[in-house]
């Protein structure tokens, strides 16, 4: 799963006759990549973005038991 964003903020300040005093611009890009597993489906991923914070809500997928058999005889 690849998140990616990008901002552009532009902040201009002007005075009472229309005179710019200040101005800023700002833009950028992030991406981030996560894996997720190979056998969530698209359907199953929820997301929400509110107040400014994105929110992702993916299933956990079952452990699959592996049988862990560490004993070495010896002769």
């Amino acid at each position: 799963m690849t998140i990616s964003a990008k901002k552009n903020l532009n902040k201009d300040e002007k005075n009472k006759d229309g005179q710019y005093i200040r101005q800023e611009r700002y833009a950028g890009s992030m991406s981030r990549s996560f894996y997720v597993g190979e056998n969530v489906p698209q359907s199953d991923i929820k997301a929400k973005f509110e107040d400014g914070v994105l929110r992702i809500s993916i299933p956990k997928q079952d452990m699959k038991v592996i049988e862990n058999n560490n004993t070495i005889m010896i002769d």
